[in-house]
């Protein structure tokens, strides 16, 4: 394997890391600012109350995305192994 394509490996790596871990990152600082935005106008500092409908929130992410997030992994396993049998000696 060269310096290329060892380069090319670990950029569509952290390329596919950032894409499968946005939509749980985008869905906890969503509903991180609506919770924010409440506490703030109801003056109600409860510390469940932040921690709470962020880890429901993320579960609900979770579920829903959980095929694409298995076939976006599968296909990039396949891609890798793949590239390993052609590199043969």
């Amino acid at each position: 394997m060269t310096i290329d394509q060892s380069i090319d490996v670990v950029k569509n790596l952290m390329m596919l890391c950032l894409k499968v871990s946005l939509p749980f990152l985008l869905s906890a600082m969503i509903i991180g600012l609506f919770v924010s935005f409440f506490q703030a106008i109801t003056s109600l500092q409860e510390q469940t109350l932040t921690f709470v409908p962020k880890a429901l929130g993320v579960v609900v992410v979770v579920f829903v995305l959980f095929p694409w997030v298995t076939n976006t992994m599968l296909d990039y396993t396949t891609e890798v192994f793949n590239r390993m049998s052609q590199m043969g000696p």
